[in-house]
Parts: C-alpha cells; sequence; structure tokens
C-alpha cells in the first residue's frame, strides 16, 4: 500500500539558542515543511505565532533553561493558533511535566527526524480532536439554553423540552443544533406575552 502523501505544514520554530533553533528548523525543512518564523526571545514568539498563523509551533529547550522555553511556549499557547511541540536532547522528565501543565500537544526526546515527525503527527491529532471536543461542547452549551428557554416559556422538564426540539428537527428536516439556534434567535421576541397586534 502506497502511504499518503502529507502537505507540508508551515511551522514555526522557537529556542534560546540561535545553533540549536536552525538545527530544528533544517530538521523540520528536511521532512518537507515550511519553516515560517524562526523566534528567540520570548517577547517576540507571541506577536510572531499571531502574524503567520503557523500549522505547529516546536520549541526547544536549551542547556536546561527550562523557564525560557516555557516561557515561549506559554505565549504560543495562549494564543491558541496551533500545538506547540517540545524537543529535548535526551530524557527531561522534569521539564515534560512542566510543559505538559502548560499545554503542550506532543513531546520529543531528539531532534531526529523520526521523532520529531512523530512528534508532529502526534500533535496535529490531538489538537484536531481538542478543537472537535470544543465545538461539541459549544454546540451542546447551545442546546442546552434552547432547552431551558422552551422550560421557562412552557414549565416543561428538560426531558420534554428537548422533544420540542427534537419534533422540530424532524418536522423541517433540520438538524437539532440549527432549531436550537433559531429557537435561541427568536427568544427576545418570546419575552413579553402575546398581544394582539393593534394593542
Amino acid at each position: 500500500m502506497t502511504p499518503v502523501e502529507k502537505p507540508p505544514l508551515r511551522v514555526l520554530v522557537a529556542n534560546e539558542d540561535r545553533r540549536r533553533l536552525e538545527e530544528i528548523a533544517g530538521v523540520a525543512e528536511r521532512l518537507g515543511h515550511e519553516v515560517v518564523a524562526r523566534e528567540i526571545d520570548v517577547a517576540d514568539v507571541a506577536a510572531a505565532a499571531a502574524e503567520v498563523r503557523p500549522d505547529v509551533a516546536i520549541v526547544g529547550l536549551h542547556d536546561h533553561h527550562a523557564d525560557h522555553a516555557l516561557g515561549m511556549m506559554g505565549e504560543i499557547i495562549a494564543e491558541a493558533i496551533c500545538p506547540v511541540i517540545a524537543v529535548t536532547e535526551g530524557e527531561e522528565p522534569e521539564f515534560v511535566r512542566q510543559a505538559a501543565v502548560t499545554g503542550i500537544f506532543a513531546y520529543a526526546s531528539s531532534f531526529a527526524p523520526d521523532a520529531l515527525s512523530g512528534a508532529i503527527d502526534v500533535a496535529l491529532r490531538r489538537f484536531d480532536q481538542a478543537v472537535e471536543l470544543e465545538s461539541a461542547i459549544a454546540r451542546r452549551a447551545v442546546i442546552e439554553r434552547a432547552k431551558g428557554v422552551l422550560m421557562e416559556r412552557y414549565s416543561l422538564d428538560e426531558r420534554a423540552a428537548f422533544e420540542m426540539i427534537r419534533d422540530e428537527s424532524r418536522k423541517t428536516g433540520t438538524k437539532v443544533l440549527a432549531v436550537a439556534e433559531a429557537l435561541l434567535q427568536s427568544h427576545p421576541l418570546l419575552r413579553e406575552p402575546a398581544r394582539p397586534p393593534n394593542a
């Protein structure tokens, strides 16, 4: 079976040491990706991420300077633009633990192409899952709010309110989420008791 060709990614690379940064960037490029930003300073990395909007960010640890690397990761993660991968040269369990708390999506303990490629695959999958979960939570919140409107308006319990939404979905051939969104958009009109048009 022929392996599926993966499209090149736009990569931001950050490392305190310029030589190490170029080494990581070189590996990313050998993997077929485009390095769109190279950052050394914590103060600049968030602005660079916001400007170039990379697909993935790779942050390397240099000479056990965990605070610097963690600071860069935190800045990128705060922008919520792309997954962040931590890279070390050798095992660094305490740094990895702190990086996990910061919110990295993957980790590699080597600058080798195979290790970095695997970390990129994991990070992208986990990021996609996080986006899907966030979207599912947002959809559920919309439906819950719509049920609340019906429960208040018609003195229904939660199950009956959901049945109303689902029945409308079936009748109209519209998704439950779309019915809930429409209800919430019209909800301000339902606030006041119905009055005759000329009252």
